[in-house]
């Protein structure tokens, strides 16, 4: 304290500065280190927010069409999902058990063929030494950790509905994280990415429904066993796009190889006409331009995220790349460079609004 009462700076030696910067970079890395270990956690989270934006999309339109206040219009919604998959359930339940069951002896026969052809213990074996083969054997092997399967979804239903309640209450909190210069900007791209992530999920929802009915029928048609479930497959691989009509396609022709050779080129046919479909009238007709992320950086997103994070991050690597192109576009193109930049979801958030 100086002679005039006003605090004299602390001015730290050359070893005090030295252990300053120390347990700076040793705090940074600690924090690295925890958000790693986190990063399933992180992902869990992020698929809570999913089935946030999913349950407030159905309570909204609901809501609009009879009027109803939001609370009961989200409780609503809630028992609609509910009802429809439970009446899929009552309905082709058993039916869809039982050629799942099916389609999985097929495809454990097949890959034990595989097995014997080369001469290895599994076909794992022959995905190890590169990073896509470590995602590929890490997605195989991801169905035998059930209970961990099931305590992860019932996590993210539960964050979802907590979520969809109140997201105003975790919206800003995190935008109380930022400096308070950058809370207007945070808060419109928070909200520009939760509409594109509308407008995406109807997209792939619509998409999905659309695709699985085509392959199943296809199936069907041209005699394929288990038809209904591998439409139900194709229909949840075309959540992840770009990589999932691919991974779809696999039990599909699989399956038919198992048959006969002319089976399989007609399976084949049939998922490469289906997939055309989608790419080239199906996508387009219902999603447009809503989302504007080029396919290359799509394709190269969802490899990364599943190569790094494993089946989980496979599934969300897309929509993560949604909400990344939505923030580097409005907070580093459009406000650091001055350029302007479409953003996906301006346009119908405005439109609400």
């Amino acid at each position: 304290m100086s002679k005039d009462g006003k605090a004299r700076p602390v001015v730290l030696d050359s070893d005090g500065q030295f252990v300053r910067r120390v347990l700076i970079v040793a705090g940074i890395a600690a924090l690295a280190a925890a958000l790693w270990t986190l990063s399933e956690i992180f992902l869990l989270v992020f698929a809570s927010v999913l089935l946030a934006v999913i349950l407030r999309s159905v309570a909204a339109l609901f809501s609009a069409l009879t009027g109803a206040r939001q609370n009961w219009s989200l409780a609503v919604a809630g028992l609609l999902i509910v009802g429809v998959v439970a009446g899929a359930i009552f309905l082709f339940g058993a039916q869809l058990r039982a050629q799942l069951e099916a389609l999985t002896a097929q495809l454990q026969a097949v890959e034990q063929t595989v097995a014997r052809y080369f001469d290895i213990g599994s076909v794992k074996e022959l995905l190890g030494g590169s990073s896509l083969g470590v995602m590929l054997g890490r997605a195989l092997s991801w169905g035998t950790t059930a209970i961990a399967v099931v305590a992860s979804l019932l996590l993210v239903i539960v964050g979802g509905i907590y979520m969809a309640i109140d997201p105003t209450v975790y919206r800003d909190g995190l935008i109380k994280l930022f400096p308070p210069d950058w809370h207007p900007k945070i808060r419109a791209t928070l909200e520009d990415a939760g509409a594109a992530l509308r407008l995406w999920l109807g997209a792939q929802a619509t998409a999905m429904v659309m695709v699985g009915v085509l392959v199943g029928g296809g199936a069907l048609l041209l005699g394929v066993p288990s038809p209904f479930a591998l439409g139900l497959i194709f229909g949840l691989a075309e959540f992840i796009p770009v990589v999932g009509p691919v991974v779809g396609a696999v039990p599909v022709v699989l399956v038919a190889m198992g048959q006969s050779w002319e089976m399989t080129l007609w399976a084949f046919g049939l998922v490469v006409i289906v997939q055309q479909v989608e790419s080239n009238l199906i996508m387009p007709l219902v999603s447009g331009h809503a989302v504007q992320l080029p396919p290359a950086v799509g394709l190269f997103a969802v490899v990364a995220m599943g190569v790094v994070f494993g089946p989980l991050g496979l599934v969300l690597g897309y929509p993560l790349a949604v909400v990344v192109d939505v923030a580097v576009r409005r907070l580093y193109v459009r406000e650091t460079l001055g350029e302007p930049v479409e953003i996906a979801g301006e346009k119908s958030r405005k439109g609400e609004n």
